[in-house]
């Protein structure tokens, strides 16, 4: 049992997700005649000799209907994008936009939910337009500012269209005027049926060169139960795109475009990411990983990320003396540390004898940046408050964040998990105080993630997908 445990109540309500696909068909009028004309466009891939952005189809979703339009009346805006062509959609000429929609369900109440980003001094009125098989309506909805404690001029915001009948809305456009024709068209996202127990957010990719780093952090996670992977990319490097490619065709990556050029949101609007990348998973995965490309979340004695969540929650049922306390789980949070040194001399040899590392095996971990098992010696500073990352039910959460959960749904609560338990391994060079902490605890997955790195790199090096 972990020495210290502090768990923290929060409120909130439930929701579900799901990907999409959809041809989009444009009609068009033209006087009395009206000529639906269909098509179905191409996203250009905007490269760049080193950084650039890539447009990938996404091919397991589903969908409400079959087929999808865009009308130019003043119905729905004028843009409905295909799945690969993720971008921020400007609310008429206000310095809004939104993102994505999704179905939700609150105290038995339905609403179509849409995220975007705003003023956060903004309150205006807020009109939904939705298509219901054909059927267009027109509704006042509501906002919600998601928690942003970093003062920036721009917000992360929900949008909220209460339905008030038992309709399925096919698409949602917003304005901030019931007099505005629309500008935007999002493809309303249901829930779908579990596939998974546990998928990886990774939030967005900035500026990504180090491939070695996906590669490492995919194989080691594979190991521990993840399934699955989101990425939302913004810029890349060729190679770092190729990678990614690779694990899509392997069924194994989900890539949404994330191409955010707007000025004055905190972190080129990650919080908006982790929100989209849960409900996407709603219904999809019981849990949600939510961390970095260099981070871990390691467990120190359990053998799998569920092995870990059993022990946390057999431990949260003793402390509430009810065996099913921990049903209302819906934020494991964990503390973090990096990792920035590796052991040197005398040190490091004996790691070596003690741990079976061959310098065959030194030479892999060398070749392929395994830092996670090289860099070994970690700070002093263990983040409990701040910086942590955290695991969460799709199911129970309401507003995820990168580090915690600012809203939960109905009573679902949280537990910060000790680093008795697990620990974040954040490789990365952090500060310049000591690094004197010798943590071993990765090298009990090593025997399993060589094989995974060393199967992964043939394969692109075979399929010349890189060097």
């Amino acid at each position: 049992m972990p020495s210290r445990r502090c768990v923290t109540m929060t409120c909130g309500i439930c929701h579900m997700t799901i990907y999409y696909r959809y041809p989009a068909l444009v009609l068009l009028v033209l006087s009395s005649t009206v000529l639906v004309v269909y098509f179905q466009s191409t996203k250009s891939l905007a490269s760049h000799r080193e950084i650039r952005e890539y447009s990938l189809t996404q091919y397991t979703f589903e969908v409400n209907t079959q087929q999808f339009y865009t009308s130019s009346s003043s119905v729905l805006g004028n843009t409905l994008l295909r799945s690969g062509e993720e971008r921020f959609l400007q609310i008429n000429t206000n310095e809004a936009w939104v993102y994505s929609a999704f179905f939700d369900t609150i105290n038995d109440k339905n609403l179509i939910r849409v995220f975007g980003i705003q003023p956060r001094n903004l309150q205006t009125p807020v009109f939904c337009y939705l298509k219901t098989n054909d059927q267009f309506t027109v509704i006042e909805g509501t906002r919600s500012l998601l928690v942003d404690g970093n003062g920036k001029r721009l917000r992360v915001v929900s949008y909220e269209c209460w339905l008030t009948d038992g309709r399925r809305p096919d698409q949602v456009s917003i304005t901030l005027k019931k007099t505005d024709s629309p500008t935007n068209t999002l493809q309303v996202l249901y829930p779908s049926l579990p596939r998974r127990n546990f998928t990886v957010c990774y939030a967005m990719l900035f500026d990504l060169t180090n491939y070695s780093q996906i590669i490492q952090n995919v194989e080691f996670n594979r190991v521990l139960g993840a399934e699955h992977f989101f990425v939302y990319n913004m810029s890349i490097s060729s190679a770092t795109d190729a990678v990614l490619r690779h694990y899509q065709k392997r069924g194994l990556m989900t890539i949404l475009q994330w191409p955010m050029n707007i000025s004055g949101i905190h972190y080129f609007g990650q919080v908006l990411a982790i929100n989209d990348c849960v409900y996407r998973n709603k219904g999809v995965s019981k849990y949600v990983v939510i961390h970095d490309t260099d981070e871990m979340i390691v467990p120190n004695r359990q053998n799998s990320w569920k092995e870990l969540i059993d022990q946390i929650n057999d431990n949260f049922d003793q402390i509430n003396d009810n065996s099913t306390s921990h049903e209302t789980l819906g934020t494991y949070i964990f503390e973090t540390t990096c990792f920035q040194d590796r052991p040197k001399g005398s040190l490091w040899s004996e790691i070596k004898r003690n741990y079976s590392i061959s310098d065959e095996m030194e030479n892999f971990f060398e070749k392929y940046s395994l830092t996670a098992f090289t860099d070994l010696l970690r700070l002093n500073t263990v983040w409990a408050g701040t910086r942590q990352k955290s695991i969460v039910r799709p199911d129970l959460v309401l507003f995820p964040d990168i580090h915690l959960t600012t809203t939960h749904r109905g009573s679902a609560t949280q537990v910060v998990v000790n680093h008795s338990l697990a620990l974040v391994h954040h490789q990365r060079k952090w500060s310049v105080s000591p690094s004197d902490i010798l943590e071993v605890t990765a090298l009990r997955f090593k025997d399993k993630v060589i094989p995974l790195v060393n199967e992964t790199y043939l394969k692109l090096i075979k399929g010349h997908i890189i060097q």
